[in-house]
C-alpha cells in the first residue's frame, strides 16, 4: 500500500478538492479511504467529476496496480502509448497490470470513480481472469459478470460519495473473502522483486521459490498477469519516476546510475519503450499543465500521469495530438 502513517485513524474518510478557472472549466476530485479491513489491498478510491472547456488527454504510466474504472456518463478512449494501433473505448473497465503506458482521452466531461488494487487483492477479487489482463483492458461486466454490469448504475444512483465508497467496501470485502489467494511462492517472488527495487534476477527468484524459471514465469503470468522480468521493469520505472520527481537537477546520467541502468542512453531507451516518451518530455508535459488545471496524479505519493497537448482531431470527436514517426504519439 502507499506509504501512510502508523495510525491513520484521524485521517478523514473522504477528502474533496474542487476548483474552477475561466477558460479551463470546473472539477471535483474526491479521495475515499477504504474500510480498514481492506488496508494493504485497496490503495484508495478516487471519485471525479470534470466539466472542462477542452478535451483532456493523459499519459498514464505503468503503476504496478490493477485499476477498476467505473464511468457514470461519457466513455473513455484508451490507447497503448507504445503501440497506438491498440485502442478501445469503454464506459467502465478493468485495467490489468501493464508494462506499457496508456493514453486516456475524453471530451472534457467525465464523471465516475476509480479503485486501485494491489495485484494480490485483484487476484482475490477477479479470480483467474486476472491472468488474461496483463497489458490489457477489458469491460467491467466482461470481467466481473453481473456485479460489474450493475455496479455503474448502483454507484451513480448513490446519494453522495461516502455512500458510493461504502458500496465499494461491501462489494470488495465480499469478493475478497470468497476469492483465491496467491500461491506463497508468488508472494515471496513479488516481495523480493520489490525489496530489490526490480534488480533481483529470475535465477534468484527461482532459487527462493523452489520453482524452475519456466514454472515461475507461468505462475506469474497466471496469477499476476505479467512475467517476473516485466514486473521488475515496472518496479524500476517507478524508481526512475520518483528519482526524477524528487531531484530534477540530478540529470539523466545521475538518475541512470542511481537506478541501475548502464548509462543515460539505456535509461532513455527503456523509458521510451515503456511510455512512448522520453523522461524530459514526460516531465515537461507535467510542468506545462499549470496551476489552474485539475490535479494530475491518480495516486498519492506516486508519479502516474502527464497531461498531453490537444491540438488535432481524433477519434470519437476527441481532439488529440498529431501522430508521427510511424504512428507513435509525438508527445
Amino acid at each position: 500500500m502507499g506509504r501512510r502513517g502508523e495510525d491513520d485513524s484521524r485521517e478523514p474518510r473522504v477528502r474533496t478538492q474542487q476548483g474552477s478557472a475561466d477558460g479551463v472549466g470546473s472539477w471535483e476530485l474526491v479521495r475515499g479511504r477504504p474500510d480498514p479491513r481492506l488496508r494493504g489491498m485497496v490503495l484508495d478510491y478516487r471519485g471525479h467529476r470534470l466539466e472542462l472547456a477542452v478535451p483532456r488527454r493523459r499519459l498514464e504510466v505503468p503503476t504496478g496496480l490493477v485499476t477498476l474504472a467505473v464511468g457514470f456518463d461519457q466513455p473513455l478512449r484508451l490507447t497503448d502509448a507504445v503501440r497506438p494501433e491498440r485502442s478501445e473505448r469503454f464506459g467502465s473497465l478493468v485495467c490489468g497490470l501493464r508494462r506499457t503506458a496508456t493514453i486516456g482521452e475524453h471530451t472534457g466531461r467525465t464523471h465516475g470513480v476509480t479503485v486501485a488494487l494491489t495485484p494480490a487483492a485483484a487476484w482475490r477479487v477477479l479470480g483467474p481472469v486476472l491472468g488474461d489482463l496483463g497489458n490489457e483492458w477489458a469491460g467491467l461486466a466482461e470481467v466481473m459478470g453481473p456485479a460489474g454490469r450493475d455496479l455503474p448504475a448502483r454507484l451513480a444512483d448513490a446519494p453522495d460519495w461516502p455512500a458510493r465508497f461504502a458500496l465499494l467496501d461491501r462489494l470488495l470485502l465480499t469478493r475478497l473473502s470468497a476469492g483465491p489467494v496467491w500461491a506463497p511462492e508468488v508472494t515471496r517472488a513479488w516481495e523480493l522483486l520489490h525489496r530489490s527495487r526490480g534488480t533481483a534476477p529470475v535465477r534468484l527468484l527461482s532459487e527462493e521459490t523452489g520453482w524452475s524459471p519456466r514454472r515461475l514465469e507461468a505462475r506469474f503470468r497466471a496469477q499476476v498477469g505479467l512475467p517476473p522480468k516485466q514486473v521488475a521493469q515496472v518496479v524500476r520505472l517507478r524508481r526512475v519516476l520518483r528519482a526524477f520527481d524528487a531531484d530534477p537537477g540530478l540529470g539523466g546520467a545521475g538518475i541512470a546510475a542511481l537506478c541501475g541502468f548502464h548509462d543515460q542512453a539505456h535509461l532513455v531507451r527503456t523509458f521510451r519503450a515503456m511510455t512512448g516518451s522520453t523522461p524530459g518530455r514526460f516531465f515537461g508535459h507535467r510542468a506545462a499543465a499549470g496551476p489552474a488545471a485539475p490535479p494530475t496524479d491518480r495516486l498519492d505519493d506516486r508519479v502516474t500521469t502527464a497531461v498531453l497537448p490537444v491540438d488535432a482531431p481524433g477519434p470519437d470527436g476527441v481532439r488529440i495530438r498529431t501522430r508521427r514517426h510511424g504512428g507513435r504519439p509525438s508527445g
